[in-house]
């Protein structure tokens, strides 16, 4: 288990849990990064954040720090 920030580009994952704050928790949930949903980085920004994730048919932009609070398994 991994946090979601430190995903290797272009490797899938499967989300296991958010641990987020309840704001925030609750709209990533509404954006498709809920447990059991898969996920790929897909780009990076040069200096390294955000980042771009494929989730649920569609690409999301996160910092860094909202995806440290969502573990992930490799695929």
């Amino acid at each position: 288990m991994i946090p979601l920030s430190r995903l290797p580009l272009s490797r899938a994952g499967k989300i296991l849990s958010l641990s987020a704050g309840e704001p925030l928790k609750s709209r990533l949930m509404d954006l498709g990064f809920v447990p059991g949903s898969q996920v790929i980085p897909l780009f990076q920004a040069p200096l390294g954040d955000p980042r771009a994730y494929w989730v649920c048919e569609t690409v999301i932009a996160l910092r860094q720090r909202d995806a440290a609070g969502i573990a992930v398994e490799e695929a």
